[in-house]
């Protein structure tokens, strides 16, 4: 009959437990974080790479009608050339056009692209 008397239950959680809550929310944001940049890159490089594919055949149209001067880059891009001129016989020469193109940003790595010239 040595009865003890019943330990209060408290409600309400322990210090612990709040901060293993919080280190969990934490976590948890921090992933959704990381998610949602790795996401907005990708939009990011696969707009760039839609516009890089949509200047190669303006590029390479350009190259075709002779002008004065290459069409203008869309903004946020850097297009340089040049012209190389190969002898290949002694009367056959061949001209080449060679293009670079650069984002501004280097969300994609710069390329360049080679054109032969058919016309004599």
């Amino acid at each position: 009959m040595n009865a003890q008397p019943p330990i209060p239950v408290r409600a309400g959680f322990t210090l612990i437990e709040v901060l293993a809550a919080l280190g969990l929310c934490v976590l948890l944001a921090t992933t959704v974080a990381a998610a949602v940049a790795f996401a907005a890159r990708a939009e990011r490089m696969a707009e760039r790479n839609g516009e890089a594919a949509l200047l190669l055949p303006a590029l390479y149209a350009a190259q075709r009608l002779r002008p004065d001067d290459l069409p203008a880059a869309p903004r946020g891009w850097r297009v340089d050339s040049s012209t190389d001129i190969l002898k290949i016989s002694d009367d056959l020469l061949q001209e080449w056009h060679l293009f670079a193109l650069a984002a501004d940003r280097d969300e994609i790595r710069p390329f360049s692209f080679r054109i032969l010239d058919d016309v004599p």
